[in-house]
């Protein structure tokens, strides 16, 4: 079965990229698939974090916090082993789901499965 990325997760992974440029990074990883993720208010992934009280800018400062580098800027970004790891938890999450296409939805749940994001989560919560 083949599965494909939706336009809002296509979106996600490129403002990830540009998080990870504009915070100095060699590389985009989880943290940088979570800044896209929460970045896009009209996701269902992102209404469902502030649902649950979470504060979404706070998960932002956290991160940025922890992985702001003074690199210059790279002119190829490869995602790193968690990343990837994490994209290939969203198709299976959009496989359990019974569906063809990954959304941010399958992205979240795919992050929460990660013991190191969830910190970054969970600091947040209000």
């Amino acid at each position: 079965m083949s599965y494909k990325f939706t336009r809002q997760m296509k979106e996600i992974i490129s403002v990830s990229r540009d998080e990870a440029e504009r915070l100095g990074n060699d590389y985009i990883g989880t943290e940088h698939l979570l800044l896209g993720l929460i970045n896009h208010d009209y996701n269902t992934a992102a209404r469902i974090l502030k649902s649950f009280k979470v504060d979404l800018q706070e998960i932002v400062n956290r991160i940025e916090q922890t992985i702001r580098s003074d690199k210059g800027r790279q002119k190829a970004l490869p995602l790193n082993a968690s990343a990837e790891q994490t994209l290939r938890g969203a198709v299976s999450e959009a496989k359990e789901s019974g569906t063809k296409k990954v959304g941010p939805e399958h992205l979240l749940l795919s992050i929460l499965n990660n013991p190191d994001t969830v910190p970054l989560i969970s600091g947040g919560v209000q």
